[in-house]
């Protein structure tokens, strides 16, 4: 497992969680003083061609990667380069295809001075300075694999009800030391 000291990863227990949201918050703090490259991954079942605006009704290879050039829609990748990213991208794999085209997806990962990434896939084969969780409502967890194992390795946990968490955990991220850092306090647990 790789460490990338200059990446933050937003993962969820579910959809609609806040986890785009977290992810521009956070985009938005950094991207003024520094580049910072934005990722979306998404598991996509069989059925289910569309997802946050990208038809992958085409999609016939293992990984579907796509660097988004527009930032006027709301797909979550133009949300990204709404909040400043320099460069976002889309990238889906299913998670039987994950270790094979991980490759592809480090190419990105490797290239970036500063990340941000909503994904819960990714987690497990990098190691990021900070793994963020946002829970959802109870029941909410039965969407995703294994999320309570995700929730017990989170750097932070926050409630996706709880706009004042997600102000105080954004305020608590930082960099020292040429990787991100989470200040604990008040506001949020772990």
């Amino acid at each position: 497992m790789r460490n990338y000291k200059n990446w933050i990863i937003v993962g969820g227990t579910g959809r609609n969680t806040g986890k785009t949201t977290l992810a521009e918050k956070l985009i938005g703090k950094f991207a003024p003083h520094m580049p910072i490259t934005a990722i979306k991954t998404a598991n996509i079942k069989p059925g289910n061609e569309q997802h946050h605006g990208h038809d992958i009704s085409e999609f016939h290879d293992k990984i579907f990667l796509q660097r988004e050039t527009q930032a006027d829609g709301n797909k979550d990748s133009m949300r990204f380069l709404k909040a400043g990213a320099v460069a976002s991208w889309y990238i889906q794999t299913e998670d039987a295809f994950l270790p094979e085209t991980f490759p592809e997806i480090d190419k990105i990962l490797h290239s970036a001075t500063w990340g941000i990434c909503e994904s819960n896939s990714l987690h497990r084969f990098i190691r990021p300075a900070l793994f963020i969780m946002v829970r959802g409502k109870e029941g909410s967890l039965s969407g995703k694999k294994d999320v309570t194992g995700l929730l017990r390795e989170a750097d932070a946990t926050i409630d996706a009800r709880d706009t004042a968490q997600f102000e105080a955990l954004v305020r608590a991220v930082d960099i020292e030391g040429g990787q991100f850092v989470l200040r604990h306090g008040k506001g949020f647990p772990k």
